[in-house]
C-alpha cells in the first residue's frame, strides 16, 4: 500500500507589504515557511497507516528551494520519501496541476491532504487532484477506521455536530481535518538528522500543462490584495427559509 500527503509551506509573515501580485498570481516575498496545520494532521494520519498497515509514505510539496524545510520536517516525522515541485504560485489549481506527474509516477492508494490552507483559506487543491487523477474524494475526514487493498472506511464531519461513515473504493482523496491523530512532538536531533534526507525531484510548474490537467480552470486572476475596509457591516438576514431565500436572491439580483 502507498499513501502520498500534499504539504504546504504558509508563510511565517502574512503582511501586505510581503505580498506581490505578479501577472495575475500572488507570491510572497521575503519569509519563511512552516507546514500548513492541518497538513500535519494528514502527516500523522499517514504514519498511523504506516504504522499499522505497513504502508509506504511519501509526502509531496510545491514551493522553492525554501519550501524543502516542509519535507526535512516530514521525514523528521517519519515519512519515507519527499518530494518537491519546483513553482511559486497563490492558485490551488496551479499547485494541483504541478504535483499531478509526480503523483501519477507514485500511484498511491491513499491520497492525503488538509482540509483547508492558514493563507488562502480555501481547500480545493484535493478536489482538482481527485478529479484529474480520478480518484474518489472524502471531505472533512475526522477519523480512518479501516483500509484493506479494496476499501478504506472512515467517519467525515457533516453539519450541525453529525458525523458520517462512509466505505470508499480505493484509490481515493481524502481531505482530512484537524485532531485526525495527536501531533508528535519532534526534537531538535530528529529534526536536524532529516535534513541529510534525498529530496527527489517532482517537476515544474506550467501553465500549459495545467489547463489540460485541471479541466474548467477557474478563469480569474489576482488584482489586488488588501485589508478590510473598516466600518463594513454584515446583515443579519432573518424569517422563514423561504423568506430567507427570496432576500438572499434579492441581494444577489441588485449587485449583478
Amino acid at each position: 500500500m502507498r499513501v502520498a500527503v500534499c504539504c504546504k509551506g504558509v508563510p511565517v509573515d502574512m503582511m501586505l507589504d510581503s505580498v506581490e501580485i505578479s501577472k495575475g498570481d500572488m507570491k510572497i516575498r521575503g519569509t519563511d515557511l512552516y507546514i500548513n496545520e492541518i497538513d500535519d494532521y494528514a502527516l500523522e494520519a499517514a504514519m498511523a497507516i504506516k504504522k499499522t498497515y505497513g504502508a509506504e509514505t511519501f509526502a509531496l510539496t510545491m514551493g522553492t528551494l525554501k519550501s524543502q524545510e516542509i519535507l526535512y520536517y516530514a521525514v523528521a516525522k517519519g515519512i519515507d520519501k519527499v518530494i518537491r515541485a519546483d513553482g511559486e504560485t497563490g492558485r490551488p489549481e496551479l499547485v494541483a496541476s504541478t504535483l499531478i506527474p509526480a503523483l501519477k509516477e507514485i500511484n498511491p492508494d491513499l491520497l492525503l491532504v488538509g482540509v483547508q490552507s492558514e493563507d488562502w483559506g480555501g481547500g480545493e487543491v484535493g478536489i482538482y487532484l481527485s478529479q484529474a487523477l480520478d480518484m474518489g474524494l472524502v471531505y472533512a475526514v475526522l477519523e480512518i477506521c479501516e483500509v484493506n487493498d479494496k476499501t478504506v472506511r472512515v467517519k467525515k464531519e457533516l453539519g450541525g455536530g453529525k458525523m458520517a461513515e462512509l466505505t470508499v473504493e480505493l484509490p481515493a482523496v481524502l481531505c482530512v481535518a484537524s485532531g485526525i491523530q495527536p501531533l508528535q512532538y519532534l526534537s531538535a536531533v530528529k529534526r536536524k538528522k532529516a535534513r541529510d534526507a534525498t529530496i527527489n525531484p517532482g517537476g515544474k510548474l506550467n501553465l500549459e500543462s495545467a489547463q489540460t490537467n485541471i479541466p474548467g480552470m477557474l478563469a480569474y486572476q489576482f488584482d489586488e490584495v488588501c485589508e478590510t475596509p473598516r466600518g463594513a457591516l454584515a446583515e443579519m438576514i432573518t424569517g422563514t427559509r423561504q423568506e430567507k431565500a427570496a432576500k438572499l436572491l434579492s441581494i444577489i439580483q441588485d449587485s449583478v
